[in-house]
């Protein structure tokens, strides 16, 4: 089994690694797993914090509090990135079309499964690329006639670029960034 860990996330929820491993593999019934490891995980702590509950006979049941953090909608999460990412560009000879309006089409077919496979149920990977998408629109919203078509933005993590580029304000920085040698 393969767990990713979101280290944002992990900022975010205040939770370990070990916590957040526990906490996942309890979700997903890993127990086989969750005995092998030697995890420091205080249960109880998690409980405060409303991961869980713990019930009577020690068992751990999860509470929403950490099942929101994946999504059992992923066709939802599609639609969104679709809705988010834009369908066409202007450019000096006309239009360019970035993908299908409607995704369900046949021509998001190989988007919507590159797509599965980098978010998978995954709600806080999806909700971080769709806020580095905003950032990415915002820095490029007079140059918008060079952004990627759809499948490669995906194929590429483009996304990923526009990490940790603000200004102090807390808004993209749009600024140039020159040197001078």
């Amino acid at each position: 089994m393969t767990i990713e860990i979101d280290l944002e996330l992990l900022k975010r929820t205040n939770l370990s690694p070990d916590e957040f491993i526990g906490l996942y593999l309890t979700f997903r019934k890993g127990y086989s797993y969750l005995a092998e490891l030697n995890l420091n995980i205080d249960w109880i702590a998690l409980e405060e914090k409303g991961y869980i509950t713990i019930e009577p006979l020690g068992t751990h049941t999860i509470e929403a509090k950490f099942k929101e953090l994946f999504s059992n909608n992923f066709d939802g999460l599609f639609e969104e990135l679709i809705s988010t990412y834009p369908h066409k560009v202007d450019t000096k000879g006309g239009v360019r079309i970035l993908h299908a309006v409607d995704p369900k089409s046949k021509s998001n077919v190989k988007a919507k499964l590159k797509y599965r496979k980098i978010v998978g149920n995954n709600l806080h990977v999806h909700t971080k690329i769709i806020s580095l998408l905003k950032v990415q629109l915002k820095i490029e919203e007079d140059n918008l006639a060079y952004l990627q078509n759809l499948e490669t933005w995906l194929n590429n993590h483009t996304w990923e670029k526009y990490e940790n580029i603000t200004n102090n304000n807390g808004k993209p920085n749009t600024q140039r960034i020159t040197r001078s040698l």
